[in-house]
């Protein structure tokens, strides 16, 4: 290579040394950034940005329902602001108490919506077509549980068993579980979340329904499996 093409292509390789590479697309497609700006006209907001301290493992980049992934492993986690703030005293209060939350699942695309319905087919779970969109849609609706020590903690069953057992009201005999559950509960509900009684790990932000607007992974530029 001659001194000429090296002065000419080593200013580009530096320049996409220090550019950071962010969203599934990096520099070639679209960025983290793009992607937030674009969800606040929905006023949706990013989990990690607006809860300091919450820690997030989204169940749908590994598996679902469906039997196979509803987000690319880089999904962003976003939620609605107002639901945020309130999200944001819960974290406190578990964390006084030695936890965090840990954030399973919160804005899902439409999209992924209607793909978890195909496979559930079943109204006790997922909200069929029919009767319109999950307030998961909005960002009002958080599937979540607690940690400790960063590891999730023993409950009465893991993320969408659709059985009995998953009944927010917990009849089990487990006085580790039977804390666990409490804890999250009230300090979910003390926050302004409500429980739905077939899933423990599920809770609605109802108070913001005249605040919200239908964001799609396709208006927001995010890629689905």
């Amino acid at each position: 290579m001659t001194a000429r093409c090296l002065r000419i292509i080593l200013p580009f390789l530096t320049l996409v040394a220090v550019l950071p590479l962010t969203g599934s697309a990096g520099l070639f497609g679209n960025s983290y950034e793009k992607i937030v700006r674009k969800a606040a006209r929905y006023n949706l907001v990013p989990v990690k940005e607006a809860v300091p301290g919450i820690l997030v493992d989204l169940q749908y980049t590994i598996t679902s329902a469906s039997g196979k992934p509803l987000y690319t492993k880089d999904m962003i986690c976003l939620i609605n602001r107002h639901a945020a703030a309130k999200l944001a005293k819960a974290q406190e209060e578990v964390k006084q108490k030695g936890y965090s939350l840990l954030i399973w699942d919160a804005w899902r695309p439409k999209e992924a919506h209607l793909a978890l319905w195909n496979a559930v087919k079943d109204p006790r779970y997922v909200v069929p077509p029919s009767k319109g969109l999950s307030w998961h849609c909005y960002g009002l609706s958080i599937d979540l549980t607690l940690a400790k020590n960063g590891r999730a903690v023993k409950m009465p069953t893991g993320y969408d068993v659709f059985t009995k057992d998953a009944s927010s009201t917990y009849t089990g005999d487990d006085p580790a579980v039977a804390e666990h559950l409490s804890v999250l509960q009230t300090a979910m509900r003390n926050a302004g979340f409500s429980t739905i009684r077939s899933e423990w790990w599920h809770f609605d932000d109802r108070s913001n329904r005249d605040r919200i607007r239908l964001a799609t992974a396709e208006a927001l530029g995010i890629d689905l499996p």
